[in-house]
């Protein structure tokens, strides 16, 4: 009886996780979902094991040319290296976003992470110890919850301004 209690709790929807997935809202106009959609917001709201998205990411996020800017930064190479020293990388698209899929890397938390761009390296002060979604601490505006989005210099990076598709 309590195993059939149990199964039927189990089967329920997290509506904390409901909750968080409607909060985000609708696709912006113009941009289809894939690897360029909702720059800025938390990869694994959708992308984790709860979905609704069907791909699974370890970590993933959007990186931006510097703090005060909404430009995002384009061609940035993303270093991860887990506590037991593997390491994987990434790239940053012309929307800044970047993601790792489970499929290719499940790194051993705590994590850290930097950014290299054109010959120069940004590294995060701190260790990342489980949130897969860089976005979900680093989003805009700052405030008590959240230090602002990931960005690579206090000053514009120089990058090429460019569009996306």
């Amino acid at each position: 009886m309590v195993a059939l209690i149990l199964l039927g709790v189990s089967c329920r929807p997290d509506p904390v996780h409901e909750h968080d997935v409607t909060k985000l809202g609708n696709e912006a106009a113009g941009v289809p979902t894939g690897p360029l959609h909702r720059p800025g917001q938390p990869c694994g709201t959708c992308h984790g094991t709860q979905g609704p998205a069907e791909s699974r990411f370890a970590l993933g996020g959007t990186i931006y040319r510097d703090p005060n800017s909404a430009s995002a930064l384009g061609g940035a190479t993303v270093r991860i290296i887990d506590w037991t020293g593997a390491q994987y990388s990434a790239t940053t698209n012309c929307a800044g976003n970047f993601f790792i899929r489970d499929s290719d890397f499940v790194p051993s938390w705590p994590v850290w992470v930097k950014i290299e761009y054109s010959g120069k390296t940004a590294e995060m002060i701190s260790a990342d110890f489980r949130e897969t979604s860089c976005n979900a601490c680093h989003a805009d505006p700052a405030g008590p919850s959240a230090v602002g989005h990931a960005y690579f210099s206090e000053q514009d990076a120089g990058a090429p301004a460019g569009s996306c598709p």
